[in-house]
């Protein structure tokens, strides 16, 4: 995918202002360049904005205790000593941390930068990173590296730490010099020269042409050696991982649906594909338990209609089994279980162990004993039903009434074999 940089320098001042451009493909070959405003540039890429080293700041301090969110308020007043500004002008990122525990932060103009920001929008261009040209440079282990044209350049000495250099072959920048009074020397310096850009790509020749600038400088008491390095572009270079991304805090994208999708795409269509065998799983056990059910129904029918005549009127046959059987055994001068000294007896067993005066009422009919009930608490009533149960009964909770400093409902006992109404059919016991 190929990708758009644009390099913001102190002569941008609006959209109006030209700036320079360069469409880059994944490899880092230039496609295209150019020095044009916003509004005529390549629409439709991705777009990492590229701050020249003198509108960013860096500098390090010890930051207050807690999370990085909280940081937000603090920082601009932090900064505020570095750049003389009021704080609410200052937009600061923090870095990493430093070996003497203080943080690097990076520190630029608010309101310019917010300037490209709405000026990146209103051109239709996706702007999802601002890097510091500073923090581009590669770094080898125990040297900064230096970008040199001969008059500026600028100094990169750690991961998210650097400087702005102005000055001449002949003397030293002051700002170089100051960061070899005060910081820790490197082992060496790495000087880089700019390639000078071009807006025009000849076919085959994607190098650009090289600066004419090509000698060491020749600084007197220079404390650590000046070795030569690669040129340097920043429309070839590849960004460093590390690298601080300007747009935080307030300034911060939107996060959008394709950036993150690339990671959660597996574990999305792993959880998918789950969800669709679970599904599919239970659609077709219910169907199976519809069946078996269906089966079930009609053979009790079959059974039913069988013992008691083809025009019996059947609408519960379970129930309208246990019902007639019962006529039965009674009309034989037999007992049956939902007789109400079977059911009383079942149930005083557990009864009996309820606090006196729990039982406040019996009702009998049909094969049904209805009793209320008053106990402390509702889960007293959960118990209770399991403990019938366990004794063979069927039993149905009624509404629980909370009175205050006690709760009140109504159980339905009835024989184990006895099933309750089905709603479905209208069938009473």
């Amino acid at each position: 995918m190929s990708s758009l940089r644009i390099y913001f320098t102190d002569k941008w001042r609006d959209p109006t202002s030209p700036c320079e451009w360069a469409l880059c493909d994944d490899s880092g070959k230039l496609l295209q360049t150019g020095h044009d405003p916003l509004a005529n540039l390549p629409k439709g890429h991705e777009c990492i904005a590229i701050l020249a080293p003198d509108r960013v700041l860096s500098i390090a301090s010890t930051l207050p205790p807690g999370l990085k969110r909280r940081w937000r308020t603090a920082l601009p007043f932090i900064a505020e000593e570095y750049t003389l500004t009021e704080p609410d002008n200052n937009h600061v990122v923090p870095g990493k941390m430093l070996d003497d525990g203080r943080t690097a932060l990076a520190v630029v103009d608010k309101t310019w930068l917010s300037r490209i920001i709405e000026a990146c929008r209103s051109a239709k261009i996706t702007l999802r990173r601002i890097i510091p040209e500073t923090f581009m440079p590669p770094l080898e282990a125990g040297s900064w590296t230096m970008i040199w044209d001969g008059k500026n350049g600028f100094l990169r000495t750690g991961v998210t730490s650097g400087l702005a250099l102005d000055g001449n072959d002949h003397a030293m920048p002051l700002g170089l010099q100051l960061q070899l009074r005060t910081a820790t020397l490197p082992q060496k310096i790495v000087v880089s020269f700019p390639q000078a850009t071009s807006s025009h790509i000849p076919q085959g020749d994607n190098e650009g042409t090289m600066s004419a600038t090509q000698q060491l400088p020749a600084w007197h008491n220079l404390s650590v050696p000046l070795v030569s390095g690669a040129a340097w572009d920043w429309r070839r270079a590849s960004i460093p991982s590390e690298a601080l991304n300007m747009l935080w805090g307030e300034l911060a994208p939107s996060i959008r649906l394709k950036e993150w999708w690339p990671n959660v795409r597996p574990v999305t269509l792993l959880l998918l594909a789950l969800f669709l065998i679970e599904a599919i799983g239970t659609n077709i056990e219910w169907t199976m338990l519809t069946q078996e059910r269906k089966a079930l129904t009609d053979s009790m029918q079959r059974s039913f209609r069988s013992a008691f005549g083809e025009g019996s009127a059947l609408v519960n046959a379970p129930l309208q089994m246990q019902r007639n059987l019962a006529e039965m055994r009674h009309a034989a001068g037999l007992p049956d279980e939902g007789d109400f000294l079977p059911l009383i007896n079942l149930a005083a067993v557990r009864l009996n162990d309820l606090p006196a005066g729990s039982v406040r009422n019996l009702h009998y009919e049909t094969g049904r004993l209805d009793v209320d009930i008053k106990l402390a608490r509702n889960e007293d009533f959960h118990k209770l039903q399991s403990a019938l149960q366990k004794s063979g009964l069927n039993v149905r909770v009624g509404e629980l009434q909370n009175s205050g400093d006690s709760v009140q409902s109504r159980l339905t006992l009835m024989s184990g074999n006895v099933p309750f109404d089905n709603p479905s059919t209208g069938a009473k016991p």
